[in-house]
């Protein structure tokens, strides 16, 4: 150990920076070739005959946000919030200054088993609490995810167990007081085989010390399940508010039908619930016997959006929610009325805050406005470039916006000048740039490799969201928001867009690509990879374990074949044959028309029963082969008819390296990237040139791969890299001297994660772990 902060001292006090390097400007591409699907065709090659970007510049970047709706929580000056880092879970700071009173770190050695810190604080008498999501490789014990942290020192002095939340989930809810604790709780065994999971369709009551009170199943819960004194009260999916008693043996109150899914958090407050719903319609229902005492319609709903409104606030007699439909509502909590309402810039996620004579709106294109009391604005500020769903906070001192980008920051109540301003993950400042020294808990979030059609770019989001861009201009176009995470690409045929998600329900959608307006949704289950269409077929896989097929008409049910594990490789099809692969080991030719297997492979020898290959690498056909990552560190190459295997290969200078990126071939070359695997975190990413006959190494770059894979025109290979915070252009021919290539080199404020390039004329797009979706040319 001392011999190794000697060498990163002696690297430190001589720095040698990793520079930019730009290539030549030509002429334009000859052609803008569409990339519908994941690597550009049904085979999956990662080729395209564009040009492709040829200097490196960043032509325009989009900024897209995690999943975070972990607001600050305020008390006496000390502002508490989350940290979703592997090495951080909280932070306490001065409600002033923005300086750090206590840090609350955590031993997150490995990265998918790292619990990531997604709530807001909920404020008892000594401690804090707070709650977790969980990773993608969770261990077989009980994970205790929720935290109660001592709010002098910062120190963890009780964990209490609430199963595990998806970290794709966005959030992990939890409120309560000094007597309670309530929250949402699911199930969750991604390592299972097959792999198990439920939804938050239960809720559970713990005494404030976390010892055991009940527990009541009651249907799938997107809001939280708050306190109102004697009562619990819950909103379903299914449209219906549940009043249950907080004591006592009997636990039913009253359930209240809205006619329409609840996706939001009611509040309870002077003796009534209010809670607005999908179609449009706030509801008031008094709490003491359940019967309705107004309804008010504020608008005719957003197709588009999964949650409708953002939670509502009572202050002063009044309502105040905001709306998908870009309004701000005030409403008079007694009658009904609608007193007015304000046009914002974009949605309003967050719920607002009143401040003195203000109330104070955030939207998803990180604006904050102030309007005074009767609806007119005072100002509006651009906080920040990225969404802001999580709830405002504040007091006189400052507006609390705790962003997407993972920074909290504090705005001047009069003005919206950024007081100051916190960055959630472990990092340092160059010039003014980020540089983080933390990653993010649980797994990859930013994987959705993108999609091209007729000028239009198409890309999944950690923020649940999945967006259709201007490839010219980088303009948002329109977008569509999920119950999950979106990681597979969005693929596209004939005039419409199939994707799926994890973390939230079994939803799989099918929308217009002209505007994402929906066309209709399926139930296959969590969906984590692409699904690829052809033919009127649908084909995917489930994290539960299946191989299905769809139609690409109405979603129903074609065929499904069930496997041990879960299913994340997307899905290569040609000559009548879909390929793709199971965490039990197995890659699988299935018939296209039936789902019955042609033939299976899996490595004998390995033990898959805790998953983990074939993994997220998607299979690529490649002149009459199967080009696959097997488990645990080899490439192999299989004859496309038979499945029997031509050639191998394996990292000739680290035999046991990591490798779960896509392969990309061009010409008679394939390329295939490795890391270190390091707790989960890639190390030392290289990019590999080798023979597509015979499998031969024929060259290797240091610097790029990892879990992205890399795409490729007739002259050059791109590559963003999971280990250094650059994406590189190589010619597919090496030098003279049998080294790489390079053509040009970019840097980014992030690493590349399972998303790929996607190639369009002189243009090749990606999404990067940075909050950016880039456009290089």
């Amino acid at each position: 150990m001392e011999g190794a902060f000697q060498a990163l001292e002696k690297i430190q006090s001589n720095p040698s920076f990793i520079e930019e390097v730009r290539g030549t400007r030509e002429k334009p591409s000859p052609s803008k070739t569409d990339w519908p699907v994941f690597g550009g065709t049904l085979e999956q090659s990662g080729l395209s005959p564009d040009a492709g970007p040829r200097t490196g510049g960043v032509a325009w970047k989009l900024p897209i946000g995690m999943s975070w709706y972990a607001s600050a929580s305020v008390e006496d000056g000390r502002v508490y919030i989350a940290s979703p880092g592997v090495t951080t879970l909280a932070y306490c700071l001065d409600e002033i200054t923005g300086k750090v009173i206590w840090t609350t770190p955590q031993d997150g050695l490995q990265i998918y088993s790292a619990p990531r810190a997604s709530s807001a604080s909920v404020i008892q008498k000594d401690h804090i609490v707070l709650r977790a999501t969980s990773g993608s490789w969770e261990y077989t014990e009980k994970d205790k995810h929720v935290f109660y942290i001592d709010k002098k020192t910062g120190k963890v002095t009780r964990q209490v167990d609430a199963d595990r939340v998806d970290c794709r989930r966005g959030c992990a809810p939890i409120s309560g007081n000094n007597d309670y604790l309530v929250y949402p709780f699911g199930r969750l065994n991604l390592r299972g085989a097959p792999a198990f999971y439920r939804m938050q369709d239960t809720v559970v009551v713990r005494k404030a010390g976390g010892e055991p009170w009940w527990t009541m199943r009651l249907g799938n819960l997107f809001g939280e399940p708050v306190l109102a004194e004697n009562h619990v009260l819950a909103a379903t999916d299914d449209g219906i508010l549940h009043a249950l008693h907080l004591t006592g043996p009997q636990r039913i109150a009253w359930s209240y039908d809205a006619g329409s899914p609840l996706r939001v958090t009611p509040l309870a407050a002077d003796g009534m619930a209010f809670v607005a719903a999908q179609d449009g319609t706030l509801h008031a229902i008094r709490i003491a016997d359940g019967s309705l005492a107004w309804k008010l319609p504020l608008n005719e709903g957003e197709p588009r959006a999964w949650q409708l409104f953002s939670p509502p606030l009572l202050h002063g007699g009044k309502l105040y929610l905001g709306s998908a439909t870009r309004e701000l509502y005030c409403v008079d909590a007694v009658s009904g009325k609608l007193d007015w309402k304000a046009t914002t810039s974009d949605y309003i996620r967050s719920r607002p805050i009143v401040v003195g004579e203000a109330v104070f709106a955030a939207g998803l294109d990180g604006k904050v406005t102030a309007f005074d009391l009767k609806g007119k604005e005072i100002w509006s500020a651009q906080a920040t470039a990225h969404p802001i769903l999580a709830n405002l906070a504040g007091t006189p001192n400052g507006i609390l916006l705790s962003g997407s980008d993972l920074f909290l920051r504090s705005l001047d109540s009069s003005s919206g000048r950024e007081q100051w301003k916190h960055s959630l993950l472990q990092c340092t400042y160059e010039n003014g740039r980020r540089v983080l020294a933390d990653v993010v808990a649980g797994g990859g979030d930013y994987q959705s490799p993108p999609t091209v059609v007729q000028g239009k770019v198409f890309v999944g989001g950690p923020d649940r969201f999945v967006r259709a861009v201007d490839a010219a201009t980088g303009k948002e176009l329109w977008r569509f928001e999920t119950s999950g995470q979106v990681s597979g690409a969005p693929t596209f045929a004939n005039g419409r867009l199939f994707f799926g998600q994890q973390g939230g329900n079994d939803d799989l959608f099918c929308v217009s690509a002209a505007d994402g307006s929906p066309l209709w949704s399926a139930q296959p289950g969590w969906v984590w990879t692409t699904a690829t269409p052809h033919d009127g077929r649908l084909i995917t896989g489930t994290v539960d374990g299946n191989i299905v097929a769809l139609s690409t008409k109405d979603g129903s049910e074609l065929w499904k074949h069930p496997t041990n594990g879960g299913v994340y490789p997307s899905p290569a099809i040609s000559d009548g044959r879909a390929y793709t692969g199971s965490w039990d080991g197995h890659y699988f030719a299935l018939d296209e028309k039936t789902g019955r297997p042609h033939w299976t492979y899996a490595k004998e020898g390995v033990d898959y029963s805790r998953g983990g290959g074939p993994d997220s690498a998607a299979a690529i056909l490649w002149k009459g082969k199967l080009i696959c990552r097997i488990a645990p560190h080899a490439l192999v190459a299989l004859d496309q008819r038979t499945g029997a295997e031509k050639w191998r290969f394996t990292d000739p200078t680290r035999p046991k390296m990591g490798m779960n990126a896509t392969a990309s071939a061009s010409g008679n070359k394939v390329f295939i990237s490795t890391t270190i695997d390091h707790d989960g975190m890639p190390c030392g990413g290289r990019l590999f040139c080798l023979d597509d006959a015979t499998g031969k190494l024929l060259w290797h770059y240091t610097g790029a791969g990892g879990w992205t894979g890399s795409s490729c025109t007739p002259e050059t290979v791109i590559c963003g890299s999971s280990t250094d915070v650059f994406i590189s252009c190589l010619a597919v021919q090496a030098n003279p001297d049998g080294t790489a290539k390079l053509l040009w080199r970019t840097r980014v404020d992030g690493i590349f994660q399972e998303s790929i390039p996607a190639i369009h004329g002189d243009r090749a797009f990606i999404l990067c772990s940075d909050g950016y979706f880039y456009a290089f040319e």
